[in-house]
Parts: structure tokens; C-alpha cells; sequence
């Protein structure tokens, strides 16, 4: 899976999570308020079951989850660490 399928992914379960539309690889998450404690888990479990990604707790800061772009970056070093 490549960046941009894991970005699409993350940005159309925001969507369908959050009934937000307007949400693209830049939205900030956090600032905007569509992200909260509540939702970042629902994200985490995505993250987890979607994409076969298991995040650590030191991965879960406010830096990684500003946009999906971001979150895109970190999912996307996980799974290039899984394959070596």
C-alpha cells in the first residue's frame, strides 16, 4: 500500500466518522476540532485494524496526529519497518 492509499483511507474514514466533507490531506485535525479523545481512538483502532499498523504510545503525539498527512507519514514508516 502506498501513501496515497493510506491517505485516502484515513481521510475517507474522518469523513464517514466525523460527517465532515471538507476534510484533504492538510486539514488540521486538532485546531479544527474534528479530532477529540474520543475520536483519535476510534482513528487508532482504524489505524490498527485497516491498515495492519500497530502504533506505539510514544507515536501518539500531537505532531503526528496535526493532519492526515502526517499521520499518512508515520503509517507509511511502519509499514516500510515491517518489511525489512
Amino acid at each position: 500500500m502506498n501513501a496515497t492509499e493510506i491517505q485516502q483511507k484515513i481521510v475517507g474514514f474522518l469523513v464517514s466518522a466525523t460527517g465532515q466533507t471538507t476534510i484533504d490531506s492538510d486539514t488540521e485535525l486538532q485546531e479544527s476540532g474534528i479530532i477529540d479523545s474520543l475520536m483519535m481512538m476510534d482513528l487508532l483502532v482504524f489505524i490498527e485494524t485497516e491498515l495492519g499498523i500497530r502504533l506505539e504510545f510514544e507515536d501518539i503525539t500531537p505532531d503526528v496526529f496535526e493532519t492526515p498527512a502526517t499521520i499518512t507519514r508515520l503509517v507509511q514508516s511502519r509499514i516500510e519497518g515491517q518489511r525489512r
